[in-house]
């Protein structure tokens, strides 16, 4: 069942009683007005970028500034606007505006941020911020940490992303009209922390967050604004190699010998898949423009990926004892083709989730992180999976590209629904 509604109705009890609007006993159950917060504390889905009810909402906005309140008063009553054009974005702050408030802001700590930034090899690689060296690049020497500026991708302080390149996430400066900056950030983190792992608990019980976490499981999300983003749609290669399912079967059976409630965190093997890319898409004409580039990819992906490319698995792994995987191989051209995919996806506009890492694997099992914590019993740690006797684990070519929904409807052979798929030894099947 879709809790959005749920949401919907606590974000407008919350807001609803101000004084053009003022809320009555008959308009309110006993559930929702037993739930509504003291006035003086803030706006839960303010700090969420969910409160929609602007200055009208009856608990404070924190991190706005008063004079952006007017001054959006002041335009509204002469019916004009305070943000950009209609059409426009507000113009972001750049990687190195970021750079420098944290060099030279004296109330940031350092050590509690880190980079993610892309690694022409081997994608998104993230690292303290400590351990960069800012200098001209053609100065240093060949054992310093040094990038150009323009491969940063995100800047997270701790466990939350606080400024992200590709998903417009600007909470450093509040540039793109979070209403909220570094030092909000600061003051609220536990709050919005206990926020964050509440939406995470109740995104992954209803089965429908898939793929989402990646080896650096502390980024909460690469398109971040203090909230998950649900990816909608994925780009796939699907696992059919008899070899691969039978070795993954082999593994689900040894996992359930370690203990048998693992059983219903397993993957059917039919739904096997390797994933290349995750979108948020809003609209039916986001899903077209996305169909589009995946149809564009019909002319010229043979030149982007050799011919007869077979996946080789190195073993085992795991994501924070949560996710077991098969790891492939390092196959540069798959890696550079994922970028372009992505690089395309971004160029229609569309919303690209890119977690930091990004590193190609199958999924075996998985267990969302809120039954973990009740159960550790169910932990994917070497233990649970270590004393496995599998030591092939077969090949699986990349034959086709398929473009599935990422949700509970299933194709009649299991996998899922998949509206576009492109053949790489022949014609595409719809």
């Amino acid at each position: 069942m879709d809790d959005s509604g749920k949401e919907d109705d606590s974000i407008v009890e919350h807001c609803k009683s101000t004084p053009e609007n003022p809320a009555t006993e008959k308009e309110v159950d006993g559930a929702a007005e037993s739930e509504k917060l003291p006035e003086s504390a803030p706006c839960p889905f303010f700090l969420l970028g969910r409160c929609r009810f602007g200055e009208r909402c009856r608990n404070p906005h924190v991190g706005q500034p008063e004079a952006s309140c007017t001054l959006s008063t002041k335009t509204a009553e002469k019916g004009e606007s305070a943000s950009a054009p209609k059409g426009k974005k507000p113009p972001m702050k750049t990687a190195t505006d970021v750079i420098s408030r944290i060099q030279w802001d004296a109330m940031l700590p350092k050590e509690h941020f880190s980079i993610g930034y892309l690694d022409r090899f081997t994608g998104i690689v993230e690292k303290p911020f400590s351990e960069f060296s800012w200098e001209d690049l053609a100065s240093v020497s060949h054992d310093v940490l040094a990038i150009p500026k323009h491969r940063i991708q995100y800047f997270k302080y701790k466990r939350l992303v606080v400024w992200d390149k590709t998903t417009r996430v600007d909470n450093v400066f509040g540039s793109t009209g979070s209403g909220m900056t570094i030092l909000d950030v600061i003051d609220h983190y536990e709050d919005l922390m206990q926020m964050e792992e509440d939406l995470t608990s109740e995104e992954e019980s209803d089965g429908l967050v898939r793929e989402v976490e990646n080896v650096n499981d502390d980024h909460l999300g690469g398109n971040h604004n203090f909230r998950k983003l649900r990816p909608t749609h994925f780009i796939a290669v699907r696992v059919g190699s008899e070899d691969v399912r039978c070795s993954a079967n082999k593994v689900q059976e040894e996992l359930l010998k370690w203990n048998p409630d693992i059983a219903e965190f397993c993957i059917p093997l039919a739904a096997l898949h390797l994933t290349l890319g995750l979108l948020h898409l809003d609209s039916p004409e986001d899903i077209q423009r996305a169909l589009s580039v995946v149809e564009d990819l019909r002319s010229d992906i043979r030149q982007l990926l050799p011919p007869n490319l077979i996946l080789q698995f190195e073993g085992l792994k795991d994501f924070h004892s949560r996710i077991l995987y098969m790891a492939p191989t390092s196959i540069p051209e798959l890696t550079n083709f994922v970028q372009v995919l992505n690089g395309r996806f971004s160029s229609k506009g569309l919303t690209v989730i890119e977690p930091p890492g990004n590193n190609l694997h199958v999924t075996i099992a998985k267990v969302p992180r809120n039954i973990l914590k009740k159960k550790p019993s169910l932990s994917l740690s070497y233990d649970a999976y270590g004393h496995t006797n599998v030591t092939s684990f077969g090949a699986q070519p990349v034959d086709a590209i398929s473009f599935c929904l990422n949700n509970s409807s299933r194709r009649s052979d299991g996998f899922y629904t998949t509206p576009l798929e492109i053949s790489l030894c022949g014609d595409s099947e719809q």
